[in-house]
């Protein structure tokens, strides 16, 4: 077992080197809405669960991705994409619904129905733009502290 002298330059640092990672959680809600997402995908096309199902993973990812790296990483964009995906997938229920009870009963569609595939789409560019701010802000804040 070879000895190291103390006159010795050692090859690598002393101490590990600080980089910025996405924290553990994150990571794991990225790894979960990347595994939900094909399943939701396959089996979409013959249950509506599982389309939404696809949906909360979208929605799994885009709140990982809003992560803030000081301080604790669920940040306000992060808040903000889980209550607007949260609002997509209930909107996205209420509007399936309402179609499937219009074709069972062979009735015209109920006047709310556009209203809630409006509040889902208003809701999924909220989750979308939380998201994006997020890594927008992280990347800004990153290559500030770099400079």
């Amino acid at each position: 077992m070879p000895v190291e002298s103390p006159s010795r330059q050692q090859s690598h640092p002393a101490g590990p080197r600080a980089v910025a990672r996405m924290p553990l959680g994150a990571r794991r809600l990225v790894l979960i809405g990347g595994l939900v997402i094909p399943v939701g995908l396959i089996g979409g096309a013959y249950l509506l669960g599982l389309q939404l199902l696809a949906a909360a993973g979208v929605v799994l990812i885009a709140v990982a991705f809003s992560y803030r790296t000081p301080g604790p990483w669920f940040s306000k964009l992060s808040w903000a994409a889980s209550v607007a995906g949260t609002l997509w997938i209930v909107f996205s229920v209420g509007y399936w619904w309402s179609l499937i009870t219009a074709a069972d009963a062979s009735a015209p569609l109920p006047w709310f129905n556009p209203v809630l595939f409006n509040a889902g789409v208003a809701s999924f560019i909220a989750t979308a733009c939380a998201s994006i701010g997020g890594v927008v802000l992280r990347t800004v804040r990153g290559r500030r502290h770099q400079a």
